[in-house]
């Protein structure tokens, strides 16, 4: 027996390198395509120092070249949008910020963030100054709304719950009990009367947005719904199924369906257009009246996460940490010739669909949300 002894290591291996990992095909596919378009300038990229979340455009009338954004790398920032410089920092998270909210009250403007790691900060603009935490979800905290009438902010959390507060003193006013996994988006309606809330069930609901009361659930998704838009009598969410959907608010079916190659992460209404962005990295205008996409704009080179739209440009962000601008002009939107067979697969009028049985555990989506934004 030789008196040398084994060096081989042993114990558990640790590698934050991809190379390192088996993969798909399609995983190694992917990672191609998006070296390949990794330094394209389509939509003149302004480069952010970690993975974009979450954006809005500020309301104030003399700051209508600025935007705020929230990063996975646990901050917020304003940054000026024909510059790409950005003007103020907020941090004080301790996990990546999810989502975001203005808020004004007596000629002061606040930033509301939430984060991973369960907190919502307000914060002051001017100052960059923390003036309050509020402090109660028991995870993930992705999605909020604000009433600029009543001063109540709306939180939802991966706990299942929504939670309002008085943004005023901080207190916690009512808990949003029903939805069955976690909130991925929240909205009023222009009343203010009533909060919808999108989940990772795959369901939306209507609740009364003063006394929490659940009035009605909207089913028709296959699994977890990640944005929705109010617009008058009209719904639009956005879906892991591939889908974007408009329902009819009186009746609470959905009339329309446009379908996708992949998940649907967000979506802006403007016009008679209809813009989505999706984890494929595409961005697609559909015209709503008949169904076809008019306009594609490619350029990310990971998930679009979000979208705003000011005047005829159209901010989008994403995972591959940029924030890109396009023109919706008319005479910009109308120089695609898509294909006959995209347009064809794109419009369902009111198509029933059989419900899924929800699993326990993580979505596939959620899993790799994780993933990506722990890495």
């Amino acid at each position: 027996m030789s008196d040398k002894m084994d060096k081989t290591p042993v114990g558990p291996q640790i590698s934050n390198n991809t190379d390192h990992f088996f993969q798909s095909d399609s995983d190694l596919a992917a990672q191609e395509r998006r070296t390949a378009k990794r330094e394209n300038k389509a939509g003149d990229p302004i480069e952010c120092t970690s993975k974009v979340l979450c954006l809005i455009l500020s309301e104030k009338a003399e700051d209508t070249e600025y935007a705020y954004i929230g990063e996975s790398g646990f901050i917020a920032k304003k940054i000026n949008l024909l510059t790409g410089k950005p003007t103020k920092v907020f941090k004080g998270h301790t996990g990546p910020v999810t989502c975001l909210g203005l808020w004004y009250k007596d000629d002061d403007e606040y930033l509301i963030t939430g984060s991973w790691d369960k907190t919502l900060i307000k914060w002051n603009t001017k100052t960059k100054e923390s003036i309050q935490t509020l402090v109660a979800h028991t995870d993930f905290i992705k999605s909020l709304a604000i009433s600029q009438f009543a001063s109540i902010l709306y939180s939802g959390s991966s706990d299942k719950f929504i939670y309002s507060w008085n943004l005023v003193t901080g207190e916690q006013l009512q808990t949003f009990k029903g939805h069955t996994r976690g909130i991925e988006g929240l909205v009023l309606d222009e009343t203010e009367s009533f909060l919808f809330s999108a989940s990772s069930d795959g369901h939306i609901r209507k609740w009364n947005a003063r006394t929490g009361e659940c009035l009605h659930v909207f089913e028709g998704h296959l699994t977890s719904v990640y944005a929705l838009k109010i617009f008058d009598e009209e719904m639009w969410t956005a879906s892991a199924d591939k889908t974007v959907k408009r329902w009819d608010l009186e009746t609470g079916e959905p009339d329309t369906t446009f379908t996708h190659p992949d998940f649907v992460k967000c979506l802006v209404v403007i016009g008679p257009y209809v813009i989505t962005g999706s984890r494929d990295e595409d961005i697609r205008i559909f015209e709503i009246g008949n169904g076809n996409i008019i306009h594609k704009f490619e350029g990310h080179f990971d998930e679009v996460s979000c979208m705003a739209v000011r005047g005829t440009t159209l901010y989008t962000g994403s995972l591959d940490c940029t924030i890109r601008k396009w023109s919706i002009a008319e005479k910009d939107i109308h120089t695609d010739i898509i294909t006959k067979t995209e347009n064809k697969k794109s419009l369902q009028k009111s198509i029933p669909i059989e419900k899924e049985v929800n699993s326990l555990l993580l979505t596939e989506e959620e899993e790799r949300e994780l993933a990506e934004l722990v890495e």
